[in-house]
């Protein structure tokens, strides 16, 4: 399928690709954050098979990484001509060269929640000092940043919490399910599928609090991708969930939902790193956020 570049100038897609599928010089990267690789490239099949039904003659290939590390090195050298990190990750690519088009929606599944065994004692956040608290890792911004942060709000001692680092999400509500922590750190749209897979375990935990949202996923464009491009992309996945047309159902994961943005809707981020750098500290792998 022939590609119309645009005074685009594509770089070939390198390291890790499990789709096995042939990146081109006529097909555009589209890099998404990890998040779980199992089901990523099924998941968004469906959002690159729409632009390239609206942008006739265009290829969009998603490209998964191994882990935020990999996925992040990928930004800094400019590797993927389209990308949808998380929100600090889109600070991050603002820094190289790469440009806000859209964001998913709505912002309200972007936001904390710490979550415990229905059978739990806590009843105010700070019944949790003195215990061990479960997280998926340092830098999730929405599992483990912002109900990190609303416990520091809450007058939680952090100092005399065990914190654990378990990996993913799913690990992290298993953990306080099997009584490992006293409650874990998720996010409300992970919560709510896993909740919906896992009934019966989901029925012997509660949601203890919810925290602020921020800012959802990004969709950021290489600046030398063309603008005439890049706004042709914003505005198709900006009306896809409003396509008569299209089978909604395909959308498992509630990925076909995006409004149109620009840099300017991340500035809450940037305050807010700000504000957990200046409270809490920033993990040491994202301290170059500060300056930025």
């Amino acid at each position: 399928m022939c590609l119309l570049l645009l005074a685009v100038s594509p770089s070939r897609a390198e390291g890790y690709r499990p789709s096995g599928a042939e990146v081109t010089d006529t097909s555009f990267v589209f890099g998404i954050h990890p998040y779980n690789p199992q089901t990523m490239l099924a998941d968004y099949a469906p959002v690159m098979r729409y632009l390239e039904q609206w942008l006739p003659g265009n290829r969009f290939v998603v490209e998964a990484s191994k882990d935020y590390a990999d996925y992040e090195e990928k930004l800094a050298r400019r590797h993927f001509h389209f990308s949808l990190p998380n929100p600090y990750q889109t600070v991050l690519a603002l820094a190289h060269g790469y440009r806000v088009i859209a964001k998913m929606t709505p912002d309200e599944n972007f936001c904390g929640l710490i979550v415990a065994r229905a059978d739990s004692p806590l009843k105010k956040p700070r019944d949790l000092n003195g215990k061990t608290v479960c997280f998926p890792s340092a830098t999730a911004v929405a599992g483990t940043m912002l109900p990190l942060f609303f416990l520091h709000q809450q007058g939680v001692a952090l100092e005399s919490l065990t914190i654990k680092y378990v990996g993913s999400q799913d690990s992290s509500i298993l953990t306080a399910f099997a009584g490992d922590a006293a409650a874990c750190g998720s996010t409300v749209r992970f919560f709510g599928t896993w909740a919906k897979k896992n009934p019966e375990q989901a029925q012997q935990m509660r949601i203890l609090w919810q925290t602020d949202s921020l800012p959802h996923n990004a969709v950021v464009v290489r600046d030398d991708v063309s603008a005439g491009l890049a706004d042709r992309v914003a505005r198709a996945l900006a009306g896809m969930d409003r396509d008569a047309d299209l089978d909604q159902s395909q959308f498992t994961k509630d990925q076909q939902h995006f409004v149109l943005a620009n840099d300017d809707t991340y500035q809450r981020m940037r305050d807010f790193l700000r504000a957990y750098d200046e409270a809490i500290g920033l993990p040491a792998t994202m301290q170059g956020a500060r300056s930025r």
